[in-house]
């Protein structure tokens, strides 16, 4: 997942949970009870963990250029380290 990823995947867990959660708590509101709130967000959690906690292809949209590894100095060809 590169840093763009990242940012999709905790915009979208955020926004999952905020509309279940307010989707929850007006149902429960007119239904006085609670437990519709809880059962509301948990189903959004379910699914924003589902769609947010894997590694999805469409996370990698922006992938990460690496620099070429340094040789080492230590190892470079044709230095003899003599012990006497």
């Amino acid at each position: 997942m590169d840093y763009k990823g990242q940012e999709l995947a905790e915009w979208l867990f955020n926004i999952i949970i905020i509309l279940f959660g307010g989707a929850g708590w007006v149902y429960g509101y007119f239904e006085q009870d609670f437990s519709y709130v809880f059962q509301a967000w948990l189903v959004g959690l379910i699914i924003a963990c589902i769609l947010c906690v894997p590694d999805w292809p469409f996370y990698n949209r922006h992938p990460v250029k690496w620099l070429k590894e340094i040789p080492d100095r230590r190892s470079s060809v044709g230095t003899k380290i003599r012990s006497d």
